[in-house]
């Protein structure tokens, strides 16, 4: 069906990409009553892209017929008519590249329904069973899913490889007499047998545990010590500073000019890294067929480089990363990182024992409120103080405050227990001396 198209939009003297994504999934989410919804989903869906005398237009179909496709075509080629011309409008002719041996585990595809069922069922009952405290289950989501994708432009570019995921998350509520608290945690992987569901369960329970009789602490200077998934939700946005189409529309804080500079902390080295097939997100090209590759966007506080499509290459004039992926197939191309994270210069032990006033942050709320064009952000956060070295008592409803340049500047220590999501990779990281809100 790909190069069927593409030869449609070649006839018809234009340029074009076709993407298409066939995605089969399972899941089963569950509570203390007993499962609370049962997926079972299979989709198919092609994007197209048309562009002629540098006109874009974008037309997505699901499950298309040829005769879908080929109508498909027509309005794509009319809707160019109401675009404007961009030279920024270009097209991959990179055609070879290597699959990544490892992102597929045919497993995943025997895990039935009731195996799901079996396995969110029992991720609600090591919750309860943790401690009598924990009086809800609020969601244990256990799934998997297989896709295959498949790009292809005009200029002779075919790829395809196919994907496996599983993934394992679970939300509990602890009550006391002074109050409640939540905890969450989730696990991603190629196949259940990297999941561990049970020690999923068995640490978002801890955390609702130990939040109990949390209490807003003192505003002051502290030092920061992030949990890796709190890492990992700051960075789920935080990288949109480095995007190069944002770059080029000057909704970022950095400049082409930047290139070259030592911007950060020395001890910053931020690497996004797609070919890792113990990595959830790695993938050999990206949606608009150009091949991923391993790259350092900051190496010891240094900018060496953005994240970049095809067009936000061309604007800047550099080199493409291979990070442009979309959402689904009814969307376009759009910058992610894959796999970005911190290069561990610590352990995790080193870290908290080197907090003598600290908070160690296991919740961030807010995030996605942070702007790109200054930096600045301002996230509530909970988690536990730190005092010479030693976790003491838990903390909520506290203000962190600042810019991510300084953050990034204050970098000082990063640990190697990993927990990867597939955008961002999260690890344990120290931050000296940030300023937080509370009482």
């Amino acid at each position: 069906m790909v190069e069927m198209i593409l030869n449609m939009i070649k006839k018809n003297g234009a340029e074009g990409l076709v993407y298409r994504y066939v995605e089969k999934s399972r899941s089963v989410s569950s509570t203390a009553d007993g499962p609370e919804r049962i997926l079972e989903r299979f989709r198919d869906g092609i994007g197209i892209i048309v562009i002629r005398d540098g006109r874009k237009a974008v037309v997505s179909l699901a499950s298309p017929t040829e005769d879908d496709a080929r109508k498909g075509v027509e309005r794509a080629l009319a809707m160019t008519e109401f675009t404007e011309p961009d030279d920024g409008n270009v097209i991959s002719d990179e055609k070879d590249y290597e699959d990544i041996p490892g992102i597929y585990d045919e497993s995943v595809e025997k895990i039935t329904l009731a195996d799901l069922k079996e396995i969110s069922l029992s991720m609600v009952d090591e919750a309860k069973n943790f401690d009598e405290r924990i009086k809800f289950v609020r969601s244990a989501s256990v799934g998997i899913s297989v896709v295959e994708e498949t790009v292809g432009t005009t200029k002779g570019v075919l790829k395809s490889t196919k994907i496996s995921e599983a993934s394992a998350s679970i939300m509990c509520s602890a009550v006391d007499e002074k109050g409640g608290s939540m905890g969450y945690k989730m696990k991603g992987g190629r196949s259940m047998e990297e999941l561990d569901p049970i020690g999923v369960a068995k640490l978002a329970a801890k955390s609702a545990v130990e939040g109990l009789g949390a209490e807003v602490g003192k505003t002051g200077v502290y030092d920061i010590v992030f949990d890796p998934d709190a890492v990992a939700m700051m960075f789920f946005y935080a990288y949109l500073p480095f995007s190069g189409e944002n770059v080029y529309k000057k909704s970022s804080f950095l400049k082409p000019d930047d290139i070259g500079k030592k911007l950060f902390s020395e001890n910053l080295t931020m690497i996004n890294d797609p070919r890792d097939p113990k990595k959830l997100g790695s993938v050999p090209f990206d949606s608009e067929g150009t091949n991923t590759k391993r790259f350092a966007l900051v190496e010891n506080g240094v900018l060496k480089s953005f994240l970049h499509n095809l067009y936000s290459a061309k604007k800047l004039n550099m080199e493409p990363t291979g990070n442009a992926f979309v959402r689904s197939f009814r969307s376009s191309p759009g910058i992610s990182p894959v796999n970005l994270y911190l290069v561990a210069n610590a352990k995790r032990e080193e870290i908290i024992s080197s907090v003598d006033k600290g908070i160690y942050v296991e919740n961030v709320m807010g995030v996605h409120t942070s702007d790109p064009v200054s930096g600045r952000f301002s996230v509530q956060i909970s988690g536990t103080l730190i005092a010479n070295g030693e976790f003491t008592r838990p903390i909520r409803g506290m203000a962190l405050s600042g810019t991510l340049g300084e953050l990034l500047s204050a970098v000082e220590m990063v640990a190697d227990d990993y927990n990867h999501y597939g955008p961002v990779s999260g690890s344990t990281l120290l931050v000296r001396r940030m300023s937080v809100g509370g009482k």
